[in-house]
């Protein structure tokens, strides 16, 4: 079992091991016949249910030239009626629930076609039940057969129309299997029903917390009805929101008393035109709910209202007092599922940071080290603290030294507004210590780096209520944003055409700021060895330092194993990510690193490309057609459809891009046609730029393309579309290298 004490030494070596080299458990690949029959008698029983909304085989003339349309889609959740009997008794320790699934599409073209030519569905236990088939034009029904399912991998992505409510919280022990639809045609409808029960162990615990659902009314097809149905017993709470014209949840009457009875119904839905800049929980209708189970009437720090309540909103002090109260358990949660809890780690670091002198460090350099020693220490654990457990641990290492800090709470703004805050999982946590902000860290981040979903967001400073009055004391707080010059990522790129005149020769160094360094940075790292002196960052201890010979030599050994094989996969993993890019097969690629940028003195991450490309190269004749500009990559195609603007623009951060490309003329040719590449765009939302020249035998393009806003009234789409049109209309544009004599 891991230990929260600090990893050092082959210790942590063995984790990146064992985190290379752990094998994908796979489930069974195949399904007993036994089992299909078990599937099928299961499932029979709801294509028997009077549904009229699934009995329709027509479809509005308005959707015609829709790729596909979706006539019903039906979700219904009962938690088991028997549970709430002997939940949390000593005879009963599970939670059951039953979740029925029930879908009919019919299909216009061959994308949709395409689309659905494989279907999914979950066989766990023998009360599941699946049934899929196809109703072709005046045609009866024919079931699919099932006999060539193939198991999924743990963890694969399942479309959302195959997709469960509840798996997730109730464990990996549920397969999934996809199997093929032969003989689907445009015209077709297929139809699904499934019904699952899963099974919930409470043992330890007697609160449960479902996870949250965002439900986007738009599906990418047009839905002519929808209903989500969830019924539950008295020992639950009912949270739902509806945002931005969505249907809301209504409460219905059941026929058993102490079951509550809640149902969403949406119906005549067309599909979201604006699919770019676009943030769908904050832009398009949608409902989000959650269930909460607990035997507690007293659930402290839980975001829930009165059980029977369908509870939609919460008030600023209400939410502020149960974000505090949340925040305070954090100290007993365990770390990263050990026996230690999060005070047992705060304990261990403080006591680290002592040894290393922390007692005499100023407080800058000690708040800095207590960054990037905690930092350390999730660099070699699977997965990252929460915002909520990192500003714990944070603001608990700076309580030890007395050095004052607030607590921030706010909201994603891909998610919400901070009215709209109706789970605990989406409170983020932010420390302030003096004018300086720590956000949650990566592998990657800085002491004060930002983060894009927390731009300029609207938070509240909060903090421990009065323990005589219990008033608490609640300050507005804005966080701060960013401009496009602090989010940079730029490209130096040196071509030359290979002696064949076949291919580019291309030697292309990056370097990335900001937030483009944090999303750059995951990719560019993998498979080096950054890890490996990190110590160094918090003015820690080589940790060879205090080892024996023996140690010190199979330490020595483990590093270099590590060394090799991340030397070995690199280039592969640059290959392909090059080809991913460029959208052709590339030969060989080198990558050498120049900054991880991962201090705050070098906090520019930076590294050098080699590779070559043959399709940016064309011969007619005598003559070569070479598009340089091409180099840039791939760059946003607004379609016809998109170029009428409904919502307004969110570009995520403002952000700048920059290529300084030279091409080496190759001997007896002269360059034509780099007047028609230079091209000036620049307005209120952003610009986009290239300027060409011939200079002691090179070209030179200095190409800048700048989103110099986050958010752009829908108004001003035109503007946006003029440098976006620009940028991509230019990689198609090519210079002409002909003979001089």
């Amino acid at each position: 079992m891991k230990t929260f004490k600090s990893r050092t030494g082959f210790a942590a070596l063995a984790v990146i091991l064992c985190l290379l080299y752990t094998p994908v458990l796979q489930a069974q690949n195949y399904i007993d016949e036994d089992f299909l029959e078990i599937l099928d008698n299961n499932a029979r029983f709801m294509l028997k249910e009077q549904a009229p909304a699934f009995a329709a085989t027509n479809t509005p003339a308005k959707w015609d030239k829709e790729s596909a349309v979706v006539i019903g889609f039906s979700r219904n959740v009962l938690f088991d009626r028997k549970s709430s009997g002997g939940f949390f008794t000593r005879r009963e320790r599970s939670l059951y629930f039953f979740e029925k699934t029930r879908l009919r599409i019919k299909l216009n073209d061959n994308n949709s076609v395409k689309a659905l030519s494989e279907i999914y569905f979950r066989y766990g236990s023998k009360e599941d039940g699946f049934i899929a088939r196809i109703i072709k034009p005046g045609d009866t029904a024919t079931n699919i057969d099932l006999k060539s399912a193939v198991a999924l991998e743990p963890g694969t992505d399942i479309p959302e129309y195959f997709q469960s409510f509840f798996d997730q919280v109730a464990g990996s022990g549920y397969n999934y299997y996809k199997v093929p639809v032969p003989n689907l045609e445009p015209g077709d409808i297929l139809e699904y029903v499934t019904t699952t029960k899963s099974k919930l162990d409470v043992t330890s615990s007697g609160y449960v917390e479902f996870s949250p659902i965002y439900e986007v009314c738009s599906k990418g097809y047009p839905v002519m009805f929808n209903e989500i149905a969830i019924e539950t017993d008295d020992k639950s709470f009912f949270k739902s929101l509806s945002l931005n014209g969505a249907p809301t949840f209504k409460k219905e009457p059941t026929s058993e008393q102490g079951f509550f009875r809640y149902v969403f119904t949406d119906r005549d839905r067309d599909t979201e035109k604006d699919v770019n800049f676009v943030s769908p929980f904050i832009q398009y209708p949608l409902v989000k709910f959650q269930v909460i189970y607990s035997n507690n009437d007293e659930a402290k720090g839980a975001f829930i209202g009165q059980k029977g309540e369908l509870k939609s909103s919460f008030a600023k002090e209400e939410l502020a007092k149960k974000a505090w109260e949340d925040y305070e358990q954090v100290g007993r949660a365990s770390y990263m599922g050990t026996m230690a809890t999060i005070q047992n780690f705060i304990d261990a670091c403080y006591s680290e940071l002592v040894k290393l002198g922390a007692k005499s460090w100023d407080e800058k350099t000690y708040v800095n080290n207590a960054y990037y020693l905690v930092r350390n220490k999730i660099l070699f654990q699977r997965e990252y603290l929460s915002d909520k457990k990192f500003a714990y641990v944070f603001g608990s290492l700076l309580y030890q030294r007395d050095i004052k800090s607030d607590l921030i709470i706010t909201i994603g703004n891909n998610i919400g507004k901070l009215k709209e805050v109706l789970f605990e999982s989406e409170i983020r946590y932010v420390i302030k210590v003096g004018d300086k902000l720590y956000f949650n860290l990566t592998d990657f981040s800085n002491p004060g780096d930002q983060l894009e979903t927390l731009l300029s967001n609207e938070a509240y400073i909060i903090s421990q209520p009065a323990k005589k009055t219990g008033v608490q004391e609640i300050k507005p707080f804005v966080l701060p944003g960013t401009t496009a010059a602090e989010n940079s990522a730029s490209y130096a790129i040196s071509v030359e055409m290979a002696p064949d005149m076949k291919t580019l020769s291309i030697a292309r160094t990056s370097h990335f700021k900001g937030i483009q360094k944090g999303k750059a940075s995951p990719a560019a790292l993998k498979f080096t060895t950054y890890m490996l002196n990190d110590y160094v960052n918090y003015g820690g201890a080589d940790p060879t330092e205090k080892m024996r010979s023996r140690e010190v030599e199979e330490y020595t050994k483990s590093a270099k194993s590590l060394t090799d094989e991340f030397k070995k996969q690199k280039p592969d993993f640059v290959k392909e990510s090059l080809q991913s890019e460029f959208h052709q097969r590339i030969k060989d690629a080198k990558f050498t690193l120049i900054s991880d940028g991962r201090t705050q003195k070098k906090s520019t991450l930076s590294f050098k490309e080699e590779f070559e490309l043959n399709d940016y190269v064309r011969r007619a004749g005598k003559k070569y057609l070479v598009n340089l500009s091409g180099l840039m990559g791939s760059q946003l195609q607004i379609k016809k459809e998109e170029r009428t603007r409904k919502y307004d623009i969110d570009v995520r951060f403002p952000k700048t891009y920059a290529w300084y490309i030279t091409f080496k003329i190759p001997a007896g040719y002269k360059a034509e046609g780099l007047a028609e590449l230079n091209k000036s765009i620049d307005n209120e939302t952003g610009l986009f730029t290239l300027a060409a020249k011939e200079e002691n035998g090179l070209i030179v393009l200095d190409i800048k393309k700048t989103y110099k806003q986050k958010e752009v009234p829908a108004a001003k789409w035109n503007d946006m579309l003029a440098f976006i049109d620009a940028a991509y209309n230019t990689t198609f544009k090519y210079i002409l290298l002909t003979p001089k004599q």
